[in-house]
């Protein structure tokens, strides 16, 4: 059995007996890519030709294939098979491969992503981001995308100098981009009955207006048309109003992945607490490292679309309402008080009453 290094080395040195003879004279590398959360994957790159754009296939899941029993050439067959399928992406990329120096050909291939900044400091250290409450907001040029997946590049701090624009443009135009993108909200039951049983694509639900008292358990799900790096549509206040007006109530946020998040309606049922545990749960024994998001659920105001660390905001409230409970008491004993001064004050006028005009007069003179 080897150890992971010699397998990657053996992938890298007999892969090209499973290819073409395009790919004969191939430089074939192994590279740590670093991915989300301080998670670093090794990808394995074989150009054909000239070509400037190459796919990276990840051989880390390979290796775990190869622990559980696979035989060693079917996985380096399987990497061969990869890059075949890969490359009529390549040469399409290649074809019209665009100058990335070029901001105005670029800002439309933009994309949103996002991940907790407290797991990401070194990712992040030398991209652009901007920063969202709990979240970070990072940027990539997307070269090529549909359902299989991404060919991106990230937007760096030297790529935005070159540029010669700020953050704030990059934010604007990447949420421009993804807006076309398209953003879909789904009934999870649907989603699993989708999964389960093969069928049609769960309906758009971002332009209803639901009646949830006819829903059992109401869980949705928030993502872009494509399903990948679709948690960013967060961040869009538009999209969260929307979510807000077709539930009719607030809801909580849970961040599930950073593909998707989940939309549960505050019906009172929900503890944070319990919310937060989930996650954490979920995360840990269902969600890719690279992949996991957040631990902290958030809140949404439908009516305002402020959205807000759950946690926090209950911590929030809980002093909010001390505070006012604290002036009630204040209030009533100052009330007290002000009764007894009143009856004090009318007293002395009764008494006041009582005294001749005359010695009124010269009390009044006194006073």
């Amino acid at each position: 059995m080897m150890n992971r290094k010699e397998f990657y080395e053996y992938i890298k040195n007999n892969v090209k007996n499973y290819l073409p003879q395009t790919y004969e004279n191939a430089e074939i590398k192994l590279q740590e890519i670093a991915k989300n959360n301080g998670v670093n994957l090794t990808a394995i790159t074989i150009p054909e030709g000239t070509q400037r754009a190459v796919p990276s296939i990840y051989l880390d899941s390979m290796y775990q294939d190869y622990l559980n029993g696979k035989p060693l050439d079917s996985c380096v067959g399987d990497v061969a098979d990869m890059r075949i399928e890969l490359q009529d992406m390549a040469a399409y990329v290649n074809l019209g491969l665009p100058d990335i120096r070029n901001y105005e050909e670029m800002k439309d291939k933009l994309q949103v992503r996002i991940c907790d900044p407290e797991w990401n400091k070194d990712r992040l250290a030398d991209k652009v981001y901007t920063e969202h409450g709990d979240f970070a907001a990072y940027y990539t040029i997307n070269l090529e995308e549909d359902q299989h997946g991404t060919s991106s590049i990230p937007v760096t701090v030297n790529l935005m100098k070159s540029w010669g624009v700020t953050a704030e443009q990059i934010h604007a135009d990447a949420t421009a981009a993804d807006k076309d993108r398209g953003a879909v909200l789904m009934d999870m039951k649907e989603i699993i009955n989708s999964m389960v049983f093969g069928g049609e694509e769960p309906e758009n639900l971002l332009n209803h207006k639901l009646d949830m008292e006819t829903i059992e358990n109401p869980m949705f799900c928030l993502t872009n048309e494509n399903k990948m790096n679709g948690a960013s549509l967060l961040l869009q206040e538009d999209i969260r109003k929307q979510i807000g007006e077709c539930l009719g109530s607030d809801y909580f946020v849970l961040p599930s992945s950073i593909h998707e998040v989940l939309i549960l309606p505050d019906n009172g049922m929900f503890e944070v607490p319990a919310l937060n545990q989930m996650v954490q749960e979920v995360n840990e024994t269902q969600v890719e490292p690279q992949e996991r998001l957040s631990d902290k659920v958030q809140f949404c105001n439908g009516k305002t679309a402020v959205l807000e660390n759950a946690e926090r905001r209950e911590a929030r409230l809980e002093k909010t309402k001390e505070a006012e409970a604290t002036k009630e008491k204040v209030a009533e004993k100052g009330g007290i008080h002000g009764k007894l001064e009143k009856v004090k004050n009318e007293m002395k006028t009764k008494e006041t009453s009582k005294i001749p005009k005359d010695k009124s007069r010269d009390l009044a003179t006194v006073l």
